[in-house]
């Protein structure tokens, strides 16, 4: 991605004197993590930050913890003394494609000069397509995906876990997890995942800790499936091929729709291409710039709107 390398600073106490300076931050939440970029004005990195999951779906409250942590940790990088009140903020977080979450995220009495909050797959997109035509897949803890084409939107998924994450890493982890279970049963097919996970915990104490678990949790067995896949695993292979024609038809979706350039995110997008329809790589392209830098972009612009 195109996004300025962070500057160096030899100065860290003169930048929030009076007149004190507003600092842009985006903010790329999900299941599993929260990552902050904070920039200055004229939209240059100087530092990033990350910390736990900030999907509001999981916990409103650890989703504004991890959101200011990571603020915190992105102006320590940067190295420059500033308040809160100082930061403009866009926040792309997954599970605001509900109502309820964006309400309960809209009343957050947060502590920054202003803030935008929006889903993280529009973050996404404006990040990657810049002012261009283009789709976003992501393949993280969870599953969303959204094509932009002259103004209109078409969206793909992104309702959750566990009814609406396919291909995700929590769909991969809960789809390993259940096939362990029956191998172990001796009435599912055998996998070298069993002995990986089961010579280190017993089946009771795994089923009980996964009962009901959250996404995040499930999204850790992922790296599992296809590092065993890439063993020549029967079973992990099945699944990954099972997620990726899954994307397959998201991405025809998509090509049908005018969006030719697709860009994916996430921990699970890179091992997972390989496996894609040959003819359907050859629209996929490099996010212009990360999430983080598309929801500071719309929180620019929205506070442009409301400035007048």
């Amino acid at each position: 991605m195109d996004e300025v390398t962070p500057l160096k600073r030899t100065t860290t106490d003169t930048e929030c004197h009076s007149p004190k300076p507003s600092y842009l931050v985006g903010i790329d939440g999900g299941g599993t993590q929260c990552r902050a970029n904070i920039y200055n004005s004229e939209k240059q990195l100087l530092g990033s930050g990350v910390s736990g999951s900030a999907n509001p779906v999981n916990g409103l409250e650890q989703t504004k913890i991890s959101i200011t942590d990571a603020i915190a940790q992105a102006i320590g990088h940067a190295k420059i003394q500033c308040q809160p009140s100082q930061l403009i903020v866009g926040a792309g977080l997954a599970g605001l494609h509900l109502p309820a979450m964006q309400e309960n995220m809209g009343r957050w009495q947060h502590p920054f000069q202003f803030l935008h909050v929006t889903t993280d797959i529009h973050a996404a997109v404006i990040g990657a397509h810049p002012q261009k035509n283009g789709a976003v897949i992501i393949l993280g803890t969870g599953f969303s995906a959204l094509a932009m084409v002259d103004g209109k939107q078409i969206s793909i998924g992104g309702y959750g876990f566990p009814i609406n994450a396919t291909c995700s890493g929590s769909w991969f982890g809960l789809e390993a997890i259940k096939a362990i279970l029956l191998d172990n049963d001796q009435v599912g097919p055998s996998t070298s995942m069993t002995q990986a996970v089961l010579g280190k915990e017993n089946v009771i104490s795994l089923a009980t800790r996964l009962n009901n678990a959250q996404s995040f949790e499930f999204a850790k067995y992922a790296p599992l499936v296809f590092s065993h896949a890439d063993s020549g695993d029967e079973l992990a292979i099945s699944l990954i091929k099972q997620g990726a024609d899954f994307i397959n038809t998201v991405m025809k979706r998509f090509l049908a729709g005018g969006a030719h350039s697709i860009a994916f995110v996430g921990g699970v997008a890179p091992p997972l291409q390989k496996w894609l329809d040959p003819k359907l790589r050859l629209h996929v392209v490099e996010p212009k710039f990360s999430p983080e830098y598309g929801a500071m972009l719309l929180a620019q612009q929205q506070m442009a709107v409301i400035n007048g």
